[in-house]
């Protein structure tokens, strides 16, 4: 049986209070990421998130590629956005126990890694404990070692455009191979990846519902997210 953390990424919007409501309904606490300048637009649905008791993380305050713009710039992302949660939190009455980040784009700094690295320890971040991941992309990729938080399965439901070739068929298609089949569950866990997309909700009403559920049809059981210092690993 696979053991995985759901974490949803670009939020908030529209959709964000009905998907935590769908999750926390079935027993799943989602890790939340925001970009700091919706949060600022729509503080109230944070707030939501925050009164029910989830963790929101730094996404940087516009969704820039750290990986593309000098250091100055990314530095400025995730500071700005980090203030917003601050203040954000404060106005929920709820004390921000944990601080967690990540990269746009799963794109993390290139030759600015051990700078943001630096940063985020200084600032007081965390790591989503990432013990139990032995997907073979992920270790490939050096995300054991990464500051970031990364994922070890993106569901792609981002791609759901027009335009795109994506379907929710190929996505289902996905989870089956990656769920589904005895030799990729053994002893494995997931960190999952989804957004809170109103375009997607558009293009595929209660989208979330769809994959959520036929993850849970091979068993596999959501857990609460925990975190480690990432500065320690490497």
């Amino acid at each position: 049986m696979i053991k995985a953390v759901l974490t949803i990424d670009d939020m908030p919007q529209e959709n964000t209070i009905p998907i935590i409501d769908y999750c926390l309904g079935i027993g799943i606490k989602p890790l939340l990421f925001t970009i700091g300048e919706f949060a600022e637009q729509k503080p109230e649905i944070v707030i939501y998130a925050l009164q029910k008791g989830l963790i929101v993380g730094n996404h940087t305050y516009s969704h820039a590629n750290l990986s593309e713009v000098t250091l100055d710039e990314g530095i400025e992302e995730i500071r700005k956005c980090d203030e917003v949660l601050d203040r954000i939190y404060n106005e929920a009455g709820v004390e921000r126990k944990i601080k967690v980040f990540r990269y746009p784009y799963l794109a993390c700094g290139g030759e600015n890694n051990k700078a943001y690295t630096d940063l985020l320890r200084d600032l007081g971040y965390k790591k989503l404990d990432d013990t139990g991941v032995i997907a073979p992309g992920y270790i490939s990729n050096g995300w054991k070692f990464e500051n970031g938080t990364n994922c070890s399965f993106d569901c792609q439901e981002y791609m759901l455009r027009e335009g795109s070739d994506m379907t929710m068929d190929k996505i289902l298609q996905n989870i089956d191979e990656a769920f589904g089949k005895a030799e990729q569950t053994k002893e494995q866990e997931h960190i999952i990846l989804t957004h809170s997309h109103d375009l997607t909700d558009e293009r595929e009403p209660l989208y979330y519902k769809t994959m959520i559920e036929r993850m849970l049809s091979y068993g596999t059981e959501f857990v609460e997210p925990k975190f480690m210092d990432f500065w320690s690993l490497s």
